[in-house]
């Protein structure tokens, strides 16, 4: 389940045409960045001499990091007059590394104010590593404010690489038709890997939407594991199979390293259209909810079998929320705690577009059974902004209960 609201902008950066002709950029060199061990928001900062300046525009590299099949890159954009509400991507950016033969990847566009802009920028490979060492080139266009620049800098990811585990498997799961291959953890998170034959995957039902997803176990902790690419095993026709892939960003190779026991809990889930085109239409009434330390949540959540579960205690310190909630029963309990998802409340969220409610739950959010309840589960979201007001609420399309089939739990080994 994406715990992201439909207006935060993510776009695809494959193929990203708009860098034609650059070659003629000035590029601006930065220090050797060596990635970190522990990734965090301030890690990976390259240096005093990480930023260019063009006709006003300020643009500066925050962090880079890699592993052995992942690059992540933050870039930071400000300007001298607000940006155009009508056209949020006022920017191009191009990130070379390696021989750029990437499979998979994408964009995400974050305005703190109307005179910054925030990328991310995304790259996987599948069936190659990236190189533990070289030059790295992020080109940037801004056609509005005339900018046309590069930044070049030496990269090091040997902190990295050594700071992450991999683990081969061939663990059947019926319900879903697919084999359990691959487990890989590192600074940016845990990816899984699953095969399912190509037949499989085409035979979908146009009127049925049937979705995967899992819950890794790590220890006592809990992470939601969300689908983050799909492609074809083979070029062969007659020998080929889909490699799915899901990842949990929260949890770091630091966080299950150490941990003895690991497992899967598989969740399918099957509504027809009808039902999917209903399932938003009701969004809480505001009289519903309730607001104790600066956290606004809905104290119950209806589900279409007449149950409703509860968060039954909110707790919150400097820099952490914890959501206490249950349903009736084991099932309704474990979909609540693995949908549940957090933004700021920002006042001035209301009279602009900008995002002062953006808070990044894919990487701070875990849970975990209540050990003075039965059915209880705690919600913990980390690195929260000390008394800013939140707002607390569930993918809604956990409402239809009877719709989601909870498997058993699979026991990994390390």
């Amino acid at each position: 389940m994406i715990n992201k609201k439909t207006n935060r902008s993510l776009s695809s950066m494959l193929g990203a045409a708009l860098i034609v002709g650059l070659i003629q950029m000035p590029a601006f060199a930065v220090d050797n960045v060596q990635a970190q061990s522990s990734y965090a928001v301030n890690s990976g900062l390259i240096g005093s001499n990480n930023s260019v300046e063009q006709n006003g525009v300020k643009i500066t590299l925050n962090s880079v990091v890699g592993t052995k099949n992942d690059l992540k890159a933050t870039i930071t954009i400000q300007t001298p007059t607000p940006f155009d509400k009508d056209d949020r991507e006022e920017a191009n950016v191009l990130l070379n590394y390696g021989d750029n033969k990437f499979n998979g990847g994408s964009t995400s566009f974050r305005h703190p104010d109307d005179k910054t802009l925030v990328i991310t920028i995304e790259y996987r490979l599948n069936k190659s590593v990236l190189p533990e060492k070289g030059p790295l080139r992020i080109d940037v266009v801004m056609q509005k404010y005339k900018v046309n620049v590069g930044l070049d800098a030496n990269v090091d990811f040997s902190d990295s690489l050594k700071n992450s585990m991999e683990k081969d498997y061939s663990i059947k799961i019926p319900q879903f038709d697919s084999t359990f291959n691959k487990l890989e953890s590192d600074i940016l998170g845990t990816h899984l890997s699953f095969t399912e034959p190509e037949e499989t995957s085409l035979m979908r039902n146009n009127d049925v939407l049937t979705e995967h997803s899992f819950i890794l176990k790590a220890g006592d902790k809990m992470y939601s594991l969300r689908h983050s690419n799909s492609y074809s095993s083979s070029s062969d026709e007659n020998d080929r199979s889909i490699v799915t892939t899901y990842q949990a960003e929260g949890a770091t190779y630091e966080k299950i390293k150490d941990q003895t026991s690991i497992s899967l809990i598989p969740i399918s889930f099957t509504i027809n259209s009808k039902d999917q085109k209903n399932l938003y239409k009701e969004e809480h009434n505001d009289k519903d909810m309730q607001t104790i330390n600066n956290v606004s949540y809905a104290k119950t959540f209806d589900f279409s079998d007449g149950s409703k579960g509860e968060i039954y205690n909110i707790q919150r310190d400097d820099n952490s929320i914890k959501v206490y909630l249950k349903g009736v029963n084991e099932k309704e309990s474990l979909l609540l705690a693995g949908s549940l998802f957090m933004d700021y409340k920002d006042e001035n969220s209301k009279k602009d577009y900008y995002d002062h409610d953006y808070y990044d739950g894919n990487e701070r959010t875990t849970f975990y059974k209540d050990p003075n309840d039965s059915l209880g589960y705690i919600v913990e979201f980390s690195d929260v902004k000390k008394d800013v007001n939140t707002q607390i609420d569930y993918d809604q399309t956990i409402s239809l209960i009877n719709s989601f089939t909870v498997g058993d739990e699979i026991q990994l080994s390390k």
